[in-house]
Protein backbone atom coordinates (compact mmCIF):
# COMPACT_ATOMS: atom_id res chain seq x y z
CA UNK A 1 0.00 0.00 0.00
CA UNK A 2 1.25 2.97 -1.47
CA UNK A 3 0.04 6.09 1.90
CA UNK A 4 0.18 9.42 0.97
CA UNK A 5 0.01 12.49 3.42
CA UNK A 6 0.53 16.15 2.99
CA UNK A 7 2.53 18.26 5.02
CA UNK A 8 0.44 21.44 4.92
CA UNK A 9 1.60 24.64 4.74
CA UNK A 10 3.56 25.45 8.27
CA UNK A 11 6.34 24.99 10.29
CA UNK A 12 4.21 22.66 12.21
CA UNK A 13 3.94 18.80 11.78
CA UNK A 14 0.42 17.90 10.70
CA UNK A 15 -0.84 15.50 13.89
CA UNK A 16 -0.46 11.85 13.29
CA UNK A 17 2.43 12.42 10.43
CA UNK A 18 5.07 11.55 13.08
CA UNK A 19 3.30 8.23 14.03
CA UNK A 20 2.84 6.84 10.58
CA UNK A 21 6.84 8.12 9.95
CA UNK A 22 7.87 5.84 12.58
CA UNK A 23 5.88 2.60 11.80
CA UNK A 24 6.19 2.80 7.48
CA UNK A 25 8.91 0.68 6.65
CA UNK A 26 9.59 3.37 3.50
CA UNK A 27 9.39 6.72 3.99
CA UNK A 28 9.80 9.45 0.63
CA UNK A 29 9.01 13.18 0.50
CA UNK A 30 8.41 15.19 -2.77
CA UNK A 31 10.63 17.66 -1.11
CA UNK A 32 13.01 17.41 1.65
CA UNK A 33 13.37 21.23 2.11
CA UNK A 34 9.56 21.32 3.72
CA UNK A 35 9.87 23.12 6.70
CA UNK A 36 8.07 20.83 8.97
CA UNK A 37 10.45 18.46 8.16
CA UNK A 38 12.84 19.74 10.63
CA UNK A 39 11.15 18.15 13.47
CA UNK A 40 11.67 14.19 11.80
CA UNK A 41 15.04 12.69 11.74
CA UNK A 42 16.87 13.39 8.33
CA UNK A 43 17.56 9.74 8.83
CA UNK A 44 13.60 8.86 8.63
CA UNK A 45 12.82 9.47 5.15
CA UNK A 46 14.46 10.05 1.28
CA UNK A 47 13.30 13.33 -0.88
CA UNK A 48 12.93 13.06 -4.43
CA UNK A 49 14.88 16.47 -4.93
CA UNK A 50 17.12 15.41 -7.54
CA UNK A 51 14.33 14.54 -9.56
CA UNK A 52 12.42 17.72 -9.35
CA UNK A 53 14.91 18.94 -11.84
CA UNK A 54 13.78 16.60 -14.97
CA UNK A 55 10.94 17.44 -17.30
CA UNK A 56 9.35 14.12 -16.66
CA UNK A 57 9.92 14.78 -12.50
CA UNK A 58 6.35 13.36 -11.57
CA UNK A 59 6.67 10.54 -14.12
CA UNK A 60 9.67 9.34 -12.62
CA UNK A 61 8.55 9.97 -9.10
CA UNK A 62 5.82 7.75 -10.19
CA UNK A 63 8.04 5.10 -11.30
CA UNK A 64 10.12 4.93 -7.79
CA UNK A 65 7.13 4.63 -5.77
CA UNK A 66 5.09 2.04 -8.22
CA UNK A 67 8.71 -0.21 -8.04
CA UNK A 68 8.64 -0.01 -4.46
CA UNK A 69 7.30 -3.36 -2.72
CA UNK A 70 5.35 -4.03 0.52
CA UNK A 71 4.00 -0.45 2.60
CA UNK A 72 5.47 2.94 1.59
CA UNK A 73 4.80 6.41 3.03
CA UNK A 74 4.63 9.58 0.14
CA UNK A 75 4.76 12.97 2.20
CA UNK A 76 4.19 15.50 -0.09
CA UNK A 77 3.72 20.13 0.53
CA UNK A 78 0.03 21.51 1.15
CA UNK A 79 -3.04 18.47 0.21
CA UNK A 80 -2.02 15.75 -1.54
CA UNK A 81 -5.01 16.44 -3.30
CA UNK A 82 -4.14 19.78 -4.33
CA UNK A 83 -2.06 20.78 -7.25
CA UNK A 84 0.23 18.00 -6.95
CA UNK A 85 1.40 16.20 -10.26
CA UNK A 86 3.58 13.97 -9.00
CA UNK A 87 0.36 12.60 -6.79
CA UNK A 88 -2.32 12.43 -9.43
CA UNK A 89 0.69 10.46 -11.58
CA UNK A 90 0.91 7.59 -9.34
CA UNK A 91 -2.64 7.44 -8.41
CA UNK A 92 -3.29 7.29 -12.25
CA UNK A 93 -0.54 4.40 -12.68
CA UNK A 94 -2.47 2.03 -9.36
CA UNK A 95 -5.40 3.87 -7.94
CA UNK A 96 -5.88 0.29 -6.06
CA UNK A 97 -2.51 0.56 -4.02
CA UNK A 98 -2.99 4.44 -2.97
CA UNK A 99 -4.65 5.92 0.40
CA UNK A 100 -5.05 8.89 0.41
CA UNK A 101 -5.00 10.90 3.96
CA UNK A 102 -7.11 14.14 4.65
CA UNK A 103 -4.87 17.02 5.18
CA UNK A 104 -4.89 20.11 5.63
CA UNK A 105 -5.82 22.49 3.04
CA UNK A 106 -3.23 25.63 2.25
CA UNK A 107 -5.54 28.19 1.48
CA UNK A 108 -6.61 28.96 4.90
CA UNK A 109 -3.09 29.77 5.97
CA UNK A 110 -2.61 30.97 2.57
CA UNK A 111 -5.32 33.91 2.63
CA UNK A 112 -4.79 35.19 5.79
CA UNK A 113 -1.16 35.36 5.09
CA UNK A 114 -2.19 37.61 1.68
CA UNK A 115 -4.82 39.53 3.82
CA UNK A 116 -7.71 38.21 1.53
CA UNK A 117 -10.77 36.45 2.97
CA UNK A 118 -10.62 33.27 0.95
CA UNK A 119 -9.75 31.85 -2.88
CA UNK A 120 -12.29 33.14 -5.09
CA UNK A 121 -14.70 30.24 -6.37
CA UNK A 122 -12.87 30.15 -9.91
CA UNK A 123 -9.56 30.12 -8.29
CA UNK A 124 -6.64 27.97 -10.52
CA UNK A 125 -4.57 25.41 -8.21
CA UNK A 126 -1.36 23.79 -10.03
CA UNK A 127 1.75 22.29 -9.46
CA UNK A 128 4.63 23.69 -10.75
CA UNK A 129 5.85 20.76 -12.29
CA UNK A 130 3.22 21.65 -15.09
CA UNK A 131 5.39 24.67 -16.06
CA UNK A 132 8.27 21.86 -17.40
CA UNK A 133 7.78 21.36 -21.09
CA UNK A 134 9.30 17.83 -22.07
CA UNK A 135 12.28 18.29 -24.00
CA UNK A 136 11.88 16.39 -28.05
CA UNK A 137 15.39 16.56 -30.06
CA UNK A 138 13.35 15.86 -33.05
CA UNK A 139 13.62 18.61 -35.61
CA UNK A 140 11.46 21.85 -35.64
CA UNK A 141 10.38 25.14 -37.89
CA UNK A 142 13.71 26.29 -35.77
CA UNK A 143 15.98 23.73 -37.15
CA UNK A 144 15.52 24.36 -40.39
CA UNK A 145 15.18 28.36 -41.08
CA UNK A 146 17.09 29.41 -37.84
CA UNK A 147 20.14 29.10 -36.51
CA UNK A 148 18.78 29.49 -32.97
CA UNK A 149 17.98 25.87 -30.90
CA UNK A 150 14.29 25.21 -30.92
CA UNK A 151 12.60 26.65 -27.44
CA UNK A 152 10.01 24.35 -26.15
CA UNK A 153 6.95 25.95 -24.10
CA UNK A 154 4.02 24.00 -22.20
CA UNK A 155 0.52 24.60 -24.10
CA UNK A 156 -1.64 25.47 -22.92
CA UNK A 157 -0.06 27.44 -20.29
CA UNK A 158 -1.70 25.72 -17.07
CA UNK A 159 -3.34 28.80 -15.80
CA UNK A 160 -4.62 32.30 -17.20
CA UNK A 161 -5.35 35.84 -16.43
CA UNK A 162 -8.40 36.63 -15.81
CA UNK A 163 -8.82 34.60 -12.56
CA UNK A 164 -6.70 34.03 -9.35
CA UNK A 165 -3.73 31.53 -9.67
CA UNK A 166 -2.31 29.51 -6.95
CA UNK A 167 1.01 27.73 -8.19
CA UNK A 168 1.97 25.17 -5.44
CA UNK A 169 5.47 23.23 -5.11
CA UNK A 170 8.11 25.15 -6.40
CA UNK A 171 10.93 23.50 -4.91
CA UNK A 172 13.66 24.54 -6.88
CA UNK A 173 15.51 27.33 -8.83
CA UNK A 174 14.60 25.29 -12.33
CA UNK A 175 10.97 25.04 -11.59
CA UNK A 176 11.04 28.47 -10.56
CA UNK A 177 12.42 29.72 -13.76
CA UNK A 178 9.90 27.84 -15.82
CA UNK A 179 7.07 29.03 -14.18
CA UNK A 180 8.06 32.58 -14.30
CA UNK A 181 9.66 32.36 -18.32
CA UNK A 182 5.74 30.75 -18.79
CA UNK A 183 3.69 33.52 -16.93
CA UNK A 184 5.39 36.38 -18.38
CA UNK A 185 4.44 35.03 -21.70
CA UNK A 186 0.75 35.35 -20.99
CA UNK A 187 0.21 38.04 -17.99
CA UNK A 188 0.92 41.78 -18.30
CA UNK A 189 4.26 42.55 -16.46
CA UNK A 190 2.25 44.50 -13.74
CA UNK A 191 0.41 41.39 -12.96
CA UNK A 192 0.37 41.48 -9.15
CA UNK A 193 1.65 38.69 -7.47
CA UNK A 194 3.14 37.26 -4.38
CA UNK A 195 5.36 34.71 -2.94
CA UNK A 196 4.70 32.56 -0.07
CA UNK A 197 6.79 30.33 2.35
CA UNK A 198 5.80 27.66 4.83
CA UNK A 199 7.52 29.66 7.54
CA UNK A 200 4.53 32.11 6.64
CA UNK A 201 6.35 35.41 4.86
CA UNK A 202 5.23 36.84 1.97
CA UNK A 203 7.14 38.92 -0.52
CA UNK A 204 4.43 41.29 -2.41
CA UNK A 205 5.68 42.29 -6.62
CA UNK A 206 5.03 41.56 -9.94
CA UNK A 207 5.07 39.24 -12.56
CA UNK A 208 7.44 41.22 -14.18
CA UNK A 209 9.96 42.32 -11.54
CA UNK A 210 9.73 39.04 -9.33
CA UNK A 211 12.84 37.09 -8.84
CA UNK A 212 13.01 33.59 -8.34
CA UNK A 213 13.70 33.03 -4.47
CA UNK A 214 16.38 31.50 -2.86
CA UNK A 215 14.88 29.22 -0.42
CA UNK A 216 12.06 26.13 -1.03
CA UNK A 217 9.41 25.39 -1.19
CA UNK A 218 7.14 28.46 -2.48
CA UNK A 219 4.16 28.75 -3.71
CA UNK A 220 3.16 31.83 -5.96
CA UNK A 221 -0.30 33.56 -6.05
CA UNK A 222 -0.87 35.89 -8.32
CA UNK A 223 -4.49 38.00 -8.25
CA UNK A 224 -7.11 37.92 -11.24
CA UNK A 225 -6.76 40.60 -14.35
CA UNK A 226 -9.43 42.79 -14.89
CA UNK A 227 -10.51 41.98 -18.58
CA UNK A 228 -8.49 45.09 -20.08
CA UNK A 229 -5.56 44.69 -18.29
CA UNK A 230 -5.14 40.94 -19.91
CA UNK A 231 -3.94 41.80 -22.88
CA UNK A 232 -1.82 39.11 -23.63
CA UNK A 233 -4.18 36.09 -24.61
CA UNK A 234 -7.31 36.03 -26.59
CA UNK A 235 -9.52 36.61 -23.69
CA UNK A 236 -8.54 40.09 -23.49
CA UNK A 237 -9.27 40.86 -27.24
CA UNK A 238 -12.28 39.01 -27.24
CA UNK A 239 -13.56 40.89 -24.16
CA UNK A 240 -12.78 44.04 -26.35
CA UNK A 241 -14.55 43.41 -29.31
CA UNK A 242 -17.66 42.17 -27.61
CA UNK A 243 -17.53 45.41 -26.07
CA UNK A 244 -17.32 47.17 -29.32
CA UNK A 245 -20.14 45.96 -31.11
CA UNK A 246 -22.13 45.23 -27.57
CA UNK A 247 -24.65 47.67 -25.88
CA UNK A 248 -23.46 51.43 -25.31
CA UNK A 249 -20.34 50.14 -27.45
CA UNK A 250 -18.50 52.10 -30.32
CA UNK A 251 -21.10 53.56 -32.55
CA UNK A 252 -19.49 53.55 -35.79
CA UNK A 253 -18.70 49.68 -35.25
CA UNK A 254 -22.22 49.37 -34.80
CA UNK A 255 -23.15 50.44 -38.18
CA UNK A 256 -20.79 48.07 -40.15
CA UNK A 257 -21.24 45.22 -41.49
CA UNK A 258 -19.81 41.77 -42.44
CA UNK A 259 -19.81 42.95 -46.26
CA UNK A 260 -18.37 46.35 -45.36
CA UNK A 261 -15.19 44.89 -43.43
CA UNK A 262 -14.21 42.52 -46.31
CA UNK A 263 -11.76 45.75 -47.38
CA UNK A 264 -10.10 46.49 -44.39
CA UNK A 265 -9.70 42.48 -43.63
CA UNK A 266 -7.78 42.70 -47.35
CA UNK A 267 -5.90 45.66 -46.40
CA UNK A 268 -4.89 44.32 -43.43
CA UNK A 269 -3.67 41.06 -44.96
CA UNK A 270 -1.79 43.02 -47.41
CA UNK A 271 -0.12 45.43 -44.83
CA UNK A 272 1.08 42.00 -43.11
CA UNK A 273 2.31 40.89 -46.63
CA UNK A 274 4.82 44.29 -46.82
CA UNK A 275 5.59 43.85 -43.02
CA UNK A 276 6.91 40.38 -44.28
CA UNK A 277 8.78 41.73 -47.42
CA UNK A 278 10.18 44.28 -45.08
CA UNK A 279 11.29 42.25 -42.24
CA UNK A 280 9.52 44.19 -39.81
CA UNK A 281 9.13 42.49 -36.96
CA UNK A 282 7.42 45.59 -35.00
CA UNK A 283 5.11 46.38 -37.80
CA UNK A 284 4.44 42.88 -38.22
CA UNK A 285 3.17 42.29 -34.34
CA UNK A 286 0.86 45.68 -35.14
CA UNK A 287 -0.44 44.15 -38.70
CA UNK A 288 -0.96 40.70 -37.44
CA UNK A 289 -2.91 42.00 -34.55
CA UNK A 290 -5.13 44.14 -37.05
CA UNK A 291 -5.74 40.83 -38.74
CA UNK A 292 -6.89 39.18 -36.23
CA UNK A 293 -8.89 42.36 -35.26
CA UNK A 294 -11.13 41.52 -38.17
CA UNK A 295 -11.11 38.38 -38.36
CA UNK A 296 -12.63 38.35 -34.37
CA UNK A 297 -15.46 41.13 -35.64
CA UNK A 298 -16.30 39.16 -38.43
CA UNK A 299 -16.97 36.75 -35.50
CA UNK A 300 -19.02 38.35 -33.35
CA UNK A 301 -21.06 39.76 -36.04
CA UNK A 302 -22.38 36.57 -36.76
CA UNK A 303 -22.07 35.15 -33.04
CA UNK A 304 -24.62 38.27 -32.48
CA UNK A 305 -26.78 37.15 -35.67
CA UNK A 306 -27.00 33.94 -34.33
CA UNK A 307 -25.27 32.49 -37.45
CA UNK A 308 -22.10 30.84 -35.89
CA UNK A 309 -19.16 31.49 -32.90
CA UNK A 310 -15.67 32.44 -32.45
CA UNK A 311 -15.53 28.69 -30.91
CA UNK A 312 -16.77 27.17 -33.94
CA UNK A 313 -14.37 28.90 -36.23
CA UNK A 314 -11.45 27.55 -34.04
CA UNK A 315 -13.26 23.97 -33.14
CA UNK A 316 -13.40 23.90 -37.31
CA UNK A 317 -9.75 24.91 -38.27
CA UNK A 318 -8.60 22.63 -35.19
CA UNK A 319 -10.75 19.98 -36.64
CA UNK A 320 -9.35 19.96 -40.25
CA UNK A 321 -5.90 20.48 -39.37
CA UNK A 322 -5.77 17.55 -36.96
CA UNK A 323 -7.19 15.25 -39.59
CA UNK A 324 -5.18 16.21 -42.36
CA UNK A 325 -1.65 16.03 -40.27
CA UNK A 326 -2.25 12.07 -39.37
CA UNK A 327 1.80 11.95 -39.54
CA UNK A 328 2.09 14.45 -36.28
CA UNK A 329 -1.12 13.37 -34.83
CA UNK A 330 -2.14 9.73 -35.74
CA UNK A 331 0.24 6.90 -36.31
CA UNK A 332 1.03 7.65 -40.48
CA UNK A 333 4.19 7.75 -41.58
CA UNK A 334 5.39 10.57 -44.05
CA UNK A 335 9.02 10.93 -45.02
CA UNK A 336 9.27 14.20 -46.50
CA UNK A 337 7.05 17.28 -47.32
CA UNK A 338 6.16 15.60 -51.08
CA UNK A 339 4.58 12.29 -48.87
CA UNK A 340 3.04 15.53 -46.68
CA UNK A 341 0.93 16.72 -49.64
CA UNK A 342 -0.13 13.72 -51.11
CA UNK A 343 -1.65 12.50 -48.03
CA UNK A 344 -3.34 15.97 -47.53
CA UNK A 345 -4.93 15.96 -51.18
CA UNK A 346 -5.78 12.38 -50.41
CA UNK A 347 -7.62 13.57 -46.81
CA UNK A 348 -9.25 16.99 -48.44
CA UNK A 349 -10.08 14.20 -51.44
CA UNK A 350 -12.27 12.31 -48.72
CA UNK A 351 -13.62 15.03 -47.44
CA UNK A 352 -15.64 15.93 -50.35
CA UNK A 353 -16.22 12.48 -52.13
CA UNK A 354 -20.03 11.92 -50.61
CA UNK A 355 -21.50 14.93 -52.99
CA UNK A 356 -22.91 13.85 -56.46
CA UNK A 357 -20.85 16.22 -58.68
CA UNK A 358 -16.91 16.17 -58.46
CA UNK A 359 -15.64 18.96 -57.14
CA UNK A 360 -13.42 21.46 -58.89
CA UNK A 361 -9.69 20.98 -59.08
CA UNK A 362 -9.53 24.34 -58.42
CA UNK A 363 -11.72 24.88 -55.56
CA UNK A 364 -10.44 26.85 -52.66
CA UNK A 365 -8.62 29.57 -55.54
CA UNK A 366 -10.76 32.51 -55.04
CA UNK A 367 -11.09 34.31 -57.94
CA UNK A 368 -11.30 38.01 -55.97
CA UNK A 369 -7.61 37.62 -55.10
CA UNK A 370 -5.17 39.61 -57.21
CA UNK A 371 -4.89 38.62 -60.50
CA UNK A 372 -1.59 37.42 -60.79
CA UNK A 373 -1.87 36.06 -57.68
CA UNK A 374 -4.84 33.80 -58.65
CA UNK A 375 -3.27 32.97 -61.91
CA UNK A 376 -0.20 31.54 -60.21
CA UNK A 377 -2.49 29.97 -57.76
CA UNK A 378 -4.72 28.23 -60.59
CA UNK A 379 -1.62 27.03 -62.34
CA UNK A 380 -0.52 25.38 -59.02
CA UNK A 381 -3.32 22.85 -58.15
CA UNK A 382 -3.69 21.92 -62.55
CA UNK A 383 -0.15 20.41 -61.64
CA UNK A 384 -0.87 19.07 -58.61
CA UNK A 385 -3.94 17.36 -60.74
CA UNK A 386 -1.99 15.81 -63.20
CA UNK A 387 -1.25 19.07 -66.17
CA UNK A 388 1.66 19.69 -67.86
CA UNK A 389 3.09 22.79 -66.92
CA UNK A 390 6.08 24.00 -68.98
CA UNK A 391 8.22 26.71 -69.14
CA UNK A 392 12.06 28.42 -69.31
CA UNK A 393 14.77 27.56 -66.70
CA UNK A 394 16.86 30.21 -68.05
CA UNK A 395 18.97 32.35 -64.96
CA UNK A 396 16.96 35.46 -66.77
CA UNK A 397 13.74 34.16 -66.52
CA UNK A 398 12.69 36.00 -63.46
CA UNK A 399 13.92 39.28 -64.23
CA UNK A 400 12.42 38.78 -67.98
CA UNK A 401 9.32 38.00 -66.32
CA UNK A 402 9.19 40.68 -63.97
CA UNK A 403 9.82 43.21 -67.67
CA UNK A 404 7.13 41.98 -69.37
CA UNK A 405 4.31 41.92 -67.15
CA UNK A 406 5.40 45.91 -66.25
CA UNK A 407 5.15 46.27 -70.03
CA UNK A 408 2.02 45.23 -70.15
CA UNK A 409 0.59 47.13 -67.11
CA UNK A 410 1.99 50.34 -68.85
CA UNK A 411 -0.08 49.19 -71.98
CA UNK A 412 -3.22 48.65 -70.48
CA UNK A 413 -2.37 52.30 -68.19
CA UNK A 414 -2.11 53.95 -72.01
CA UNK A 415 -5.72 52.67 -73.14
CA UNK A 416 -7.10 52.86 -70.10
CA UNK A 417 -7.84 49.24 -69.21
CA UNK A 418 -7.93 47.43 -65.90
CA UNK A 419 -5.36 44.59 -65.86
CA UNK A 420 -6.75 43.20 -63.05
CA UNK A 421 -9.81 42.55 -64.42
CA UNK A 422 -8.73 41.82 -67.66
CA UNK A 423 -6.38 38.95 -66.01
CA UNK A 424 -9.35 38.18 -63.80
CA UNK A 425 -11.73 37.26 -66.98
CA UNK A 426 -9.21 35.32 -68.19
CA UNK A 427 -8.81 33.43 -65.01
CA UNK A 428 -12.40 32.63 -64.84
CA UNK A 429 -12.69 31.62 -68.38
CA UNK A 430 -9.71 28.97 -67.99
CA UNK A 431 -11.23 27.48 -64.45
CA UNK A 432 -14.79 26.98 -66.22
CA UNK A 433 -12.52 25.02 -68.47
CA UNK A 434 -10.63 23.38 -66.80
CA UNK A 435 -14.17 22.44 -64.26
CA UNK A 436 -15.29 21.61 -67.81
CA UNK A 437 -12.76 18.68 -68.30
CA UNK A 438 -12.13 17.62 -65.17
CA UNK A 439 -15.96 16.81 -65.02
CA UNK A 440 -15.61 15.22 -68.40
CA UNK A 441 -12.59 13.42 -68.36
CA UNK A 442 -11.68 13.08 -63.94
CA UNK A 443 -8.29 14.03 -64.42
CA UNK A 444 -6.12 16.58 -66.19
CA UNK A 445 -3.70 14.06 -67.13
CA UNK A 446 -1.87 15.32 -70.65
CA UNK A 447 -3.31 18.92 -70.74
CA UNK A 448 -0.81 21.31 -71.71
CA UNK A 449 -0.80 25.30 -72.36
CA UNK A 450 -3.76 24.44 -75.23
CA UNK A 451 -6.11 24.18 -72.35
CA UNK A 452 -5.85 28.80 -71.60
CA UNK A 453 -5.49 29.10 -75.25
CA UNK A 454 -9.30 27.17 -75.27
CA UNK A 455 -10.24 28.78 -72.75
CA UNK A 456 -10.26 31.90 -74.52
CA UNK A 457 -12.79 30.72 -76.70
CA UNK A 458 -15.28 29.41 -74.34
CA UNK A 459 -18.38 31.81 -73.97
Amino acid sequence: MITIAGLGSSTILPMGVAALVQSAPLVYTRTAQHPALTALPATSYTGFDDLLALPDAAQRIADALEACVGDVLYLVPGHPRIADATVAAIVGRVPQRCRILPGEHPIDAYAAELGIHAAADNAQWCDALTFVPLVDARASWATFHTSAPYVPRVTPIPVRPHAEAWICNIDNLHLAEAVLVHLRASYQREARCALLRGHGSVEWSTVGDVHPPTDYPVTLYIAAAEPLDNRRTPDGIGYVIERLLGPAGCPWDHEQTPQSLRRTLLEEAYEAIDALDRADDGSLVEELGDVLLNILMQAEMARQAGRFTMEDVYAAVTTKFVRRHPHVFGDVAAADSEAVLKNWYAIKATETSHTATPKSPLAGVPLALPALTATSALINKSKRYGMVITGTAEATAHETLGAQLFALAVHAAQYNLDAEAALREVNARYRRRVDMLYARDGHLNGQTEELWRDADTDA
